[in-house]
């Protein structure tokens, strides 16, 4: 849980421990036995959960089993005769924390390489992802074969400066209103517009426009572009009323935003001073 948001991690949970040592959560659900290797997932891309997932089969456990212990590799369940179940997990995520809490992604790709388990490459990523290690990201989305969003971390990482990383990073990992934030507090009124017209939030992209008196015509010219592939006519009144009142040119809007990103890679570079 953070302190903004709550995640369901599973349903009909019967008993759960944390590990000892790491961040580890094992669970009894349905006479299975759920090893959650990094909860925090669901914090960062929640579409990362199932893969790093581990469940064994524990038919033996009974009901009204309760998790009395959980240290290192070993679980400890004991059931309602008072009988101890011991259940012995994957040893290699011990490992695969010790490189992450110490920032060794090398080791750690190293490792999964030569575990060759997805759910433990799924781990890796959501944990590089969480400290902004964007290569390791890259490396262990390839490995489960995640092409959409290795593209969009590559597409990241190539972007020009820290403040853009940030926000697109904030996106990726479904928080849209800290990534808008990220931009509107560093003045980067065009990418913030264009945010929210990537998300068709229209209403808010083009409140944000006037506000600063900046791109509306660029928000018209995308909205129409929008309804023209959607072979739909324009009802918002107020997007009617400000469409008879600035007059749109894809040249202009063009020229407008290279205008915008070369003064980003200036400023990334150090040529010129931040624009507002």
């Amino acid at each position: 849980m953070q302190a903004d948001r709550v995640e369901k991690l599973g349903n009909m949970v019967e008993t759960f421990m944390w590990n000892d040592s790491t961040d580890m959560l094992v669970a009894l659900m349905d006479d299975k036995l759920a090893i959650f290797i990094y909860p925090a997932v669901c914090f960062v891309d929640k579409d990362l959960l199932p893969k790093t997932l581990d469940t064994k089969l524990c038919t033996d456990a009974g009901k009204f089993a309760q998790l009395v212990a959980f240290s290192g590799s070993q679980c400890t369940i004991r059931k309602a005769d008072g009988a101890d179940l011991v259940m012995t997990t994957m040893p290699y995520p011990q490992l695969l924390y010790q490189h992450y809490e110490k920032g060794q992604w090398e080791q750690a790709v190293r490792l999964c390489r030569y575990v060759k388990s997805p759910k433990l490459w799924a781990s890796l990523a959501a944990m590089a992802i969480q400290s902004r290690s964007l290569e390791t990201v890259k490396i262990a989305l390839a490995a489960i074969e995640e092409v959409d969003k290795l593209q969009f971390i590559s597409h990241i990482n190539n972007l020009p400066d820290e403040v853009l990383r940030s926000a697109e990073l904030a996106l990726f990992c479904k928080r849209p209103e800290e990534a808008l934030n990220i931009l509107k507090q560093n003045k980067r009124i065009y990418r913030a517009i264009k945010m929210n017209i990537r998300m068709h939030r229209w209403n808010d992209a083009l409140e944000l426009a006037l506000k600063h008196q900046t791109h509306v015509d660029t928000v018209l010219a995308y909205r129409q572009k929008h309804l023209d592939q959607m072979k739909h006519v324009e009802t918002n009144e107020q997007f009617k009323m400000w469409a008879q009142q600035v007059p749109v040119n894809w040249d202009d809007i063009k020229m407008k935003i290279k205008n915008e990103k070369d003064i980003e890679l200036r400023n990334a570079s150090g040529e010129a001073p931040d624009q507002p």
